[in-house]
C-alpha cells in the first residue's frame, strides 16, 4: 500500500489592520485556493487572481468582486467593486514594534549578541540616524542570517564590531541613543 504524504505550504501569519480595527490573518496557498483564518475563527478559502497589477479578482464562495489597491506610503488604498474603500497596513507579526512611550525608549539601547556567532554585515555606522524596527546588523548563527532591528528610534552611539567579526553570547554589538 502507497503512503502519498502532501506537503503543505507554510502558513504566512500577518497582522492587518483596517481602517484602524486589528486583526491577525494567517494564510496558506493549496493549489488554486488560498486557505485562510481570520482572527482564529474557522478557515475559510478563496480563490484570488491577480487581473493586472493591482486589480484582483477574488472568489469567495458564491460571491465574486474585484478590488482595487493602491500602495500609499506605508498602508494600501483598497477599493473593492461594491464601492467601498478602506485603509489597510500589513504587518509580519514577527515584527514587534513597542507603543513609542516605554521605557526601551528612553535611554541608550544596547544591542547584545543573543548567541555566539559572526557578523555578516553591518547596515549602519556610528553617528547614523536610525528609525525603530530598521535593520542594524546581519549575524550568523548556527548556520541562520538574523538581522537585528533597532529597538527604538535615535543616533548609532558606537559600533563595537566589525564585518567578518565572531562575537559570543551577551558580547555588545551596538548601542543606540
Amino acid at each position: 500500500m502507497a503512503y502519498e504524504r502532501k506537503a503543505r505550504a507554510a502558513a504566512l501569519k500577518l497582522r492587518i489592520n483596517v481602517d484602524n480595527e486589528s486583526h491577525m490573518l494567517e494564510m496558506r496557498a493549496n493549489g488554486p485556493l488560498t486557505e485562510y483564518v481570520l482572527d482564529g475563527e474557522a478557515p475559510s478559502s478563496a480563490s484570488i487572481e491577480e487581473i493586472r497589477p493591482g486589480v484582483l479578482s477574488i472568489l469567495l464562495g458564491a460571491c465574486s468582486f474585484t478590488v482595487n489597491v493602491v500602495a500609499n506610503g506605508d498602508t494600501y488604498e483598497v477599493v473593492s467593486s461594491d464601492g467601498l474603500c478602506h485603509s489597510i497596513s500589513v504587518s509580519d507579526t514577527r515584527d514587534r514594534p513597542g507603543p513609542p512611550d516605554t521605557c526601551a525608549s528612553k535611554g541608550p539601547a544596547v544591542i547584545r549578541a543573543q548567541m555566539p556567532g559572526k557578523i555578516v554585515t553591518l547596515l549602519v555606522e556610528a553617528g547614523a540616524r536610525v528609525e525603530a524596527g530598521q535593520g542594524l546588523i546581519v549575524v550568523e548563527a548556527m548556520k541562520m542570517q538574523n538581522e537585528v532591528k533597532a529597538p527604538k528610534s535615535g543616533v548609532i552611539a558606537k559600533v563595537h564590531v566589525a564585518e567578518g567579526a565572531r562575537v559570543a553570547a551577551g558580547e555588545t554589538l551596538i548601542v543606540v541613543e
